[in-house]
């Protein structure tokens, strides 16, 4: 036991490549908060963010925090699903995540009278097969009337998160999950998340979409620089190592950015001994190491790009506010006209760029580090 004891409290406390546990969540308090009010309230909410922005670990929280006051929470990972009888199966996985209590029990006694849905997973681990066609729909309208069963039979609250929300735009299920769950009243609450803003505003504020105007929107932003240095600093002193003044280097990197933050701070850590502090050579190594993860994903998103596309990002990296100056056109290639700030709204759309705040205007890159790239000419390197 001692020796086991050993090797966990040196094991790296950052966590970058997986959804952070509950209790690991950098801040987030107002954003939890937020949800627990409109839970209470019976109010909808939307969530999107850009990818590796914490989505996911800020719902896992919520579910957590959600039971603690004795209603009911399950999470659905939507992520992969092609079909209605998929999505069906995703239900039912995530019910049986619940842990024991009267919800649980009276899912349970409901699956015993034959109420399980037998439906192929998107990763399979199947049981009874149900195909995609009316089969399926016909098993995801009685996984969608799930919530307010166990609410009837139990009289507790229930909430469901629905993450990856975007897919039932994707293969056009929207209207079909809307029939049920507009019936459910304040009993039954809900959290569509996405991680495509574009798809996500499609779905709640296009006109001609059944979602429209169904759930009160909340975007995640940046982590606060302040609690961002806290998490840091702690973990490293409570693994016996001192982050130093490469602490204000990885903070200035990475912008508040969640993934980003805890990647270049588990790289840190790894480069920093027990009773050590990171200093230049630890920092410049990790900096250093970094590249093996992120050249594939740069690379890859560079390539994506239209060439005014490219121009626009090339701009927006350099911190130029207006895209249609001549003088920004010249340098950056761009067009006359709209098409470079089409090209940017696109963007946006995407998740890799979002605009600024009133009275600033223009637009900033979501990751600074791939930022970072670009303005050194797509070339790996430390900048001064």
């Amino acid at each position: 036991m001692a020796r086991r004891q050993r090797i966990e409290s040196h094991s790296n406390p950052f966590v970058f490549a997986r959804p952070l546990e509950p209790d690991e969540l950098v801040d987030r308090e107002d954003e939890l908060a937020l949800l627990a009010e409109r839970t209470r309230d019976g109010v909808n909410s939307r969530l999107s963010s850009p990818r590796d922005y914490g989505k996911t670990s800020l719902l896992q929280r919520a579910i957590v925090d959600t039971r603690a006051v004795g209603a009911g929470a399950v999470l659905v990972d939507l992520y992969g699903v092609r079909t209605a009888g998929q999505m069906a199966a995703q239900i039912e996985r995530a019910y049986e995540a619940l842990p024991a209590g009267p919800l649980r029990k009276a899912h349970e006694a409901l699956r015993k009278r034959g109420a399980s849905l037998g439906v192929q997973t998107p990763v399979g681990g199947a049981t009874l097969a149900v195909g995609a066609g009316e089969a399926g729909e016909r098993a995801l309208l009685d996984a969608l009337d799930m919530p307010l069963v166990l609410h009837e039979r139990t009289g507790h609250p229930v909430l469901i998160v629905f993450d990856e929300f975007q897919v039932v735009l994707q293969i056009q299920l929207d209207a079909l999950v809307r029939s049920v769950i507009q019936h459910h009243g304040r009993g039954v609450t809900y959290v569509f998340s996405g991680s495509h803003p574009g798809m996500m505003l499609s779905l709640f504020a296009d006109r001609r979409r059944p979602f429209y105007g169904q759930a009160a929107p909340m975007r995640l932003g940046c982590l606060p620089r302040e609690a961002l240095a806290s998490y840091i600093d702690e973990r490293f002193e409570k693994s016996g190592r001192d982050v130093g003044e490469a602490l204000g280097w990885l903070l200035d990197l990475v912008d508040g950015h969640p993934q980003r933050s805890m990647l270049f701070a588990h790289l840190l850590w790894r480069h920093t001994g027990p009773g050590e502090t990171a200093g230049e050579e630890a920092w410049t190594t990790a900096y250093a190491e970094a590249w093996d993860y992120l050249q594939g994903d740069f690379e890859a998103t560079w390539d994506s790009f239209s060439r005014i596309e490219a121009g626009v990002v090339e701009a927006v990296a350099a911190g130029v506010r207006g895209l249609t100056g001549k003088a920004t056109r010249e340098i950056y290639g761009l067009p006359a006209g709209s098409a470079a700030p089409d090209a940017a709204k696109r963007l946006v759309k995407e998740g890799l760029l979002f605009e600024l705040g009133e009275g600033e205007g223009g637009y900033a890159l979501v990751d600074p580090v791939f930022a970072r790239w670009v303005v050194a000419g797509r070339r790996w390197a430390l900048l001064d």
